[in-house]
């Protein structure tokens, strides 16, 4: 009798071991990719593009990974005492961010197809100048983005998005604050890997 009851219980935990759920049971197809970006935006009025990459796990139409971001182009025009005398000193603006990357892709299989992704950063602006040093402020980056993406090889997708880069934390700069970082913006995202689908396109 102990016997039964022992192979009994030893049954019941291997079928309930077999019914176990995990968070990827629903996932059918599974990839990953990397690959640059470069966004148009404004800066303190200036148009000017902001160029980095990102990768990320792809799981059927999402995927999930990590971007970073970067520039330097725009400028700004600050009165300053220097050596006793006021002058217009002009700093280059830097403005760093990286952080999550969250992203949905319908109907793939199609040659175009709706894309659309979420950024959340961290990172940093700052003023730059050969001889003077200003302290630079810890920001928060939101940038929402919604677009078409093609598929141009099987290895090769191209994002075409507009959106908005939403910047908080900017109180350290001279004559700058959230708003002169915060901006509409328009992307191109190339995408490079294995997306893990085995569709024909069409």
């Amino acid at each position: 009798m102990r016997t039964f009851f022992i192979t009994a219980l030893l049954l019941a935990g291997l079928q309930a071991y077999a019914q176990h759920e995990t968070l990827f049971d629903d996932f059918s197809s599974f990839g990953a990719f990397g690959g640059p970006i470069v966004e148009i935006g404004s800066i303190n009025g200036e148009v000017g593009a902001d160029v980095g990459g990102g990768g990320a796990l792809i799981l059927d139409d999402l995927f999930i990974g990590g971007y970073g971001m970067g520039t330097s182009y725009p400028e700004i025009t600050i009165e300053q005492e220097i050596d006793g005398e006021v002058q217009d000193v002009i700093y280059d603006i830097r403005l760093k961010h990286g952080g999550l990357w969250f992203g949905y892709t319908a109907r793939q299989a199609k040659v175009w197809h709706p894309y659309g992704s979420l950024k959340v950063g961290w990172g940093k602006t700052s003023l730059l100048h050969d001889r003077l040093d200003i302290p630079s402020d810890r920001i928060f980056v939101l940038t929402p983005e919604i677009g078409m993406e093609v598929n141009l090889t099987r290895f090769f997708k191209l994002g075409i998005t507009a959106g908005y880069r939403w910047v908080n934390g900017v109180n350290r700069l001279p004559n700058l604050d959230d708003g002169d970082f915060s901006s509409p913006t328009g992307a191109l995202t190339f995408r490079f890997g294995g997306f893990g689908d085995e569709w024909d396109w069409d």
